[in-house]
Parts: C-alpha cells; sequence; structure tokens
C-alpha cells in the first residue's frame, strides 16, 4: 500500500496566478510561484480565492499549500476546469475539508503571519484528487479561516500564503518504511561565545527535515523514482508527502 506521494514537476510555476483579494502593499500573488517563504500573497480579508490558468493542459491531481498561517479551523475547496472562464469543471472537491488538520500554528507564540514563515511558524495543507489525473487549464482553490480558534497571540485578519505547488503526483506500489521515519527540526542559527563568555547569536531560519526510508520499493518503483531524481538534480524543488 502506498503511504507517500511525490510531486516533482510543478504546474504552478508555469502558470498565471491571480487572487481576488489582495491587501494593500507588496504581498502580492506574484509570490506564489516563487521559492522564498518570507514572499507571501496577502489577502484583505479571511477567505481569498486564487485562480491558476494555463495556456495549455496541465495534468494535476495533487495541490500543496507549503507555508500558509491558516488555522484548525481554516478550509480550502477546489475547482479544476478544463477551459477557462467556463462553468464546467472536470473536478469539484465540493463541500469545503478542513485545510490542515494537524497544524501546530494555533499554538504558534509568535504572530501568525509571513514573518514566521522562515522561523517554523507555518501550517501546511494539501489536497489529493484520488481519481484519474485532471486534464486542465483552469484551477481555483479558495481558502476560508473559519472561527479563529483560542490562540495567543490571536490570528490576525488575512491570509497570508508563500506558495502553491500543484501537479500530477507519483507514488510507488509499496510505500514507506516506518523504520527511520521521522521529523525533525533544523535550525541554522549560528552562535560564539566571546572570550569573556558573552553569547552572540546570528539568527537563521528554521524548517522541518523528513526522513524516511525507501528500502521496500519494488524493482519497478525503484527505476522510477531514479528516473525522478535524475529529472530533478539538485536545483529543483520536489513535494513530498507521507501518509496522504
Amino acid at each position: 500500500m502506498a503511504n507517500v506521494r511525490i510531486i516533482y514537476d510543478d504546474a504552478a510555476g508555469r502558470a498565471t496566478i491571480t487572487a481576488n483579494n489582495t491587501a494593500n502593499g507588496s504581498l502580492e500573488a506574484s509570490s506564489l510561484n516563487t521559492n522564498t517563504k518570507s514572499l507571501a500573497h496577502r489577502s484583505n480579508s479571511t477567505s481569498v480565492t486564487y485562480t491558476l490558468t494555463w495556456a495549455s493542459d496541465e495534468i494535476i491531481n495533487g495541490i500543496i499549500l507549503p507555508a500558509t498561517n491558516l488555522s484548525s479551523a481554516s478550509t480550502i475547496a477546489v475547482v479544476a476546469k478544463n477551459s477557462i472562464g467556463t462553468s464546467i469543471y472536470t473536478h469539484n472537491s465540493g463541500t469545503p475539508v478542513n485545510a490542515c488538520i494537524n497544524t501546530t500554528l494555533d499554538s504558534y507564540p509568535s504572530i501568525k503571519n509571513v514573518n514566521s514563515f522562515p522561523y517554523g511558524g507555518l501550517s501546511k495543507t494539501a489536497i489529493w484528487f484520488t481519481s484519474t489525473p485532471t486534464t486542465v487549464r483552469s484551477l481555483e482553490i479558495t481558502l476560508n479561516r473559519g472561527t479563529n480558534p483560542s490562540a495567543s497571540p490571536a490570528y490576525p485578519s488575512y491570509i497570508d500564503c508563500s506558495r502553491i505547488i500543484c501537479g500530477k503526483y507519483w507514488e510507488p506500489n509499496i510505500g514507506v518504511s516506518k523504520d527511520g521515519l521521522e521529523v525533525t527540526i533544523s535550525d541554522t542559527t549560528q552562535t560564539s561565545r566571546s572570550d569573556a563568555g558573552d553569547l552572540y547569536s546570528d539568527r537563521g531560519n528554521i524548517y522541518d527535515q523528513l526522513n524516511f526510508n525507501l528500502a521496500i520499493l519494488d524493482k519497478a518503483d525503484r527505476e522510477e523514482l531514479i528516473k525522478i531524481m535524475k529529472y530533478v538534480g539538485s536545483y529543483r524543488n520536489i513535494a513530498v508527502s507521507i501518509f496522504p
């Protein structure tokens, strides 16, 4: 049974992305296909719809938002269409679903917006089309804050989202081994101490590091994974979801 999904060819990077509302300032929708966490789109309310359009067909069955300030009460809904401007869709997630059921941002003790993203203060969400991959020309992603849970500090009255990833996911016939599966926290802060004993810190970024074991892949999946890694190389990003 597969328990891992990988998006290695991000279609969002080829899309034109717009938002139905934007707060004043430089936090614009153009930030949504960059790889910089400190750049984000900011809505001017507690709901926002992002529309991605393509000049040619894209195959999509997975969408990931790796850095948002959504809460455990927030929802996501997705509509995929095979032509721009039509009301006929190829996929509709229907009733909005919980956007980040396992979020830890509710208890994050600092400000809950893009300023916290580089330091691990963020929520992640993913939505999958588990049927046949959908050929699309337009994708609408609607986020809604919902009723804010009790949190200190409180959630702001806007949504920050720094990245949209979407595309066709690959999953092996047999998933990753549970042996060696762990999430660790990496902190790039550099510290030093003077001869007088004073501690100096050069604050760096904090991020999650996912470790997993692919030793149980069968021959066909191992060969496919090798092809993917050769395509990705060391300069492309991939999105990995374990137990989606």
